[in-house]
């Protein structure tokens, strides 16, 4: 699979301010010195994702939903839910009538990853620094079966030569790096992650190094 960048949308960071303003603190005295809410599990948990697009020669949509729970100290532990669409334009060549191909897929696939923040080590805008460690696991289904060159197959990419009939892909990654959160309300933060693929494959949809945008709302 030739290997693209999905531009993080900026839809998302217009609604995480928008809700960061619904959500700001009260400067009313006698409203702010209220009680926080005591520790529980629903307090440990926080949901968000983020969502990436790209147009032009290579069409790519992803959406990925998460969810994290505060374990022990600041040590999270999260899972992701993932769906792409990719439109690869003029992908394949038909050697036998001399035509480009389109290559249209959808991936389905999950992650999970440990993230600890920083925030028990320093206490100023250090702390919103965190690392980052995950493994994920994405399947698709390519329209052809990869084969030998002619007559076993007579369509090709780039690399490999392929026969008509459905094969599926696994692809395992394994996700290392960091990011920083940046607070823009009470339980509302735009997070940004640097991630590097460790185990980066011809298959592999994403190219090194990885860049993530998205939004976390704790509950």
């Amino acid at each position: 699979m030739t290997k693209i960048v999905i531009k993080p949308v900026l839809l998302l960071f217009f609604v995480a301010m928008l809700v960061s303003v619904s959500s700001a603190q009260d400067t009313i005295a006698s409203l702010s010195s209220k009680p926080q809410n005591p520790d529980n599990f629903w307090r440990r948990v926080a949901v968000g994702g983020n969502l990436g697009f790209q147009f032009g020669t290579v069409t790519g949509i992803n959406l990925s939903p998460e969810v994290r729970i505060r374990t022990i100290n600041q040590l999270n532990v999260g899972f992701r839910f993932i769906y792409q669409y990719y439109n690869y334009k003029r992908y394949f060549l038909d050697t036998r009538t001399n035509q480009y191909l389109d290559f249209k897929s959808s991936v389905y696939g999950g992650g999970i990853y440990l993230r600890y923040y920083l925030s028990s080590l320093f206490d100023n805008f250090l702390g919103n620094l965190f690392a980052h460690v995950e493994y994920e696991y994405l399947t698709y289904t390519r329209p052809f079966t990869q084969s030998g060159p002619p007559p076993d197959g007579y369509i090709r990419d780039n690399n490999f030569w392929y026969r008509p009939g459905n094969q599926i892909i696994g692809i395992s990654s394994i996700f290392v790096g960091g990011g920083y959160r940046q607070p823009i309300g009470n339980r509302v933060s735009m997070e940004f992650l640097l991630l590097f693929n460790i185990n980066d494959t011809y298959n592999s949809p994403y190219s090194n190094p990885v860049f993530r945008l998205g939004v976390g709302v704790g509950l």
